[in-house]
Parts: C-alpha cells; sequence; structure tokens
C-alpha cells in the first residue's frame, strides 16, 4: 500500500489556482521549517525538509514520473495524471497554501507534501512519497510538519479524501493523528483531525512506544 492521499476537491483547486495565484514565489512570507532541516528516518537513513518553491518544477515533475501507476492512482484517484499541470500546482506558493519537499541523501526529490486552505481554519492536505521509501515514517513526519506551519498560521483542521483501500494511509491520519472518518462517500473516506496533533504524531514518531505508530 502507499503514503499518498489527495481529494479530487483539491486536485481541482490545483487545477485553478496555479494559473491565478499573485503570491507564487513568495515562499519566504511562509513559515516553514529551515532551509534544510535534517530528519532520521525509522530505518535510520537520513531525509532534508524544506518549503517547495517555483524553481523545484523540474525535479517535482521527475519525482512524480517516478512514482509507479497504482500510486498516481492512490495519489489522484486517477492513473492518467497531467504530470507538467501536477508538478507546476506543487511548486506553487501562496497565502491559502504551503508545500514541503524531502530530499534524501544523494540530493533526490523523494517526497512532497502540501495543504491548500478551504476556509479560514481548515485546510485539505496531500502527500506523496516515493515508492522505496514506503513504511519508513516519511509522510507521517512530511504531514507533522506541515501541520505545525498551519497551525501557526491559524489552521486549526485538516482534511483529507482517501481511498477506502488505502489502508496504509489511513493507518497514518488515524494512528498519527488521532484522525477521525467523518464521511463516507463510494469509494472515498473523508477524514479529519486537529493540526495541533503535529504534537503528539512527533512524539510517537520520536519514542516508538505506541506500536500503532508504526506508520508510513
Amino acid at each position: 500500500m502507499s503514503d499518498l492521499v489527495v481529494s479530487a476537491s483539491v486536485w481541482g483547486t490545483m487545477r485553478s489556482a496555479s494559473a491565478t495565484d499573485p503570491a507564487a514565489g513568495e515562499a519566504g512570507s511562509i513559515p516553514a521549517p529551515s532551509e534544510a532541516e535534517p530528519i532520521r528516518l525509522r530505518d535510520g537513513s537520513s531525509v532534508t525538509i524544506r518549503v517547495a518553491r517555483s524553481e523545484d518544477e523540474p525535479a517535482l515533475r521527475s519525482f512524480l514520473e517516478g512514482l509507479c501507476l497504482e500510486a498516481r492512482r492512490l495519489r489522484f484517484f486517477t492513473g492518467a495524471l497531467d504530470i507538467d499541470e501536477a508538478a507546476h500546482w506543487a511548486a506553487a506558493t501562496g497565502p491559502e497554501r504551503c508545500g514541503l519537499l524531502a530530499h534524501d541523501e544523494t540530493g533526490t526529490l523523494v517526497g512532497h507534501a502540501a495543504y491548500i486552505q478551504l476556509s479560514e481554519t481548515r485546510a485539505e492536505v496531500a502527500v506523496e512519497v516515493a515508492d522505496h521509501l514506503h513504511g519508513r515514517g516519511l509522510g507521517t513526519v512530511l504531514i507533522e510538519r506541515l501541520a505545525a506551519i498551519a497551525e501557526r498560521r491559524g489552521i486549526t483542521h485538516f482534511v483529507a479524501e482517501v481511498l477506502r483501500e488505502n489502508r496504509a494511509m489511513l493507518d497514518v491520519f488515524r494512528d498519527g493523528f488521532d484522525a477521525r472518518v467523518v464521511r463516507h462517500d463510494g469509494p472515498e473516506e473523508r477524514v479529519e483531525f486537529l493540526t495541533s496533533g503535529w504534537r503528539l504524531a512527533r512524539a510517537r514518531f520520536a519514542t516508538h512506544d505506541d506500536r500503532r505508530s508504526c506508520i508510513a
């Protein structure tokens, strides 16, 4: 299973906002981790996390192209993805969105997470992780860092729509952030959790005391 999720509504918003966002490229206006925050994953390997910028678009395109077809389907709810369009959106920044990138020890892009604001206090979140890094905690780390940024910006809740078959991603949200399912709609489940849950996820990731915390 894959550490991937995005809702159809977010993807539709991505497509309309990417070409019109007046704040694109103003990454410095968004509270973000340090330029290269080092993180150690569950298997002992290391990544660095930083905010996404417009110049990351080529690397994001290569990253998305490298995902297997099943991963793309779980990520975008379709295998027929316009990769150029998705990469352009993922590299955009602005007052109602934030994106984070993870690079491995060779400098290769291996993970991306983003939120887009739905209202003053709510935002929809999406994350994708390179196929070979599933199950090592990177998806959890990216969501946790993103939730901390969102909380500082006054966003209190994250929501996400997940294909019901994507049990691994549902476990990330439930076990890491105590998310609850708030809606069942066809093949999708809508989950919701507090952005303040990043503290819980970080503690579980650091201690491994809770057996349920062995998540993506």
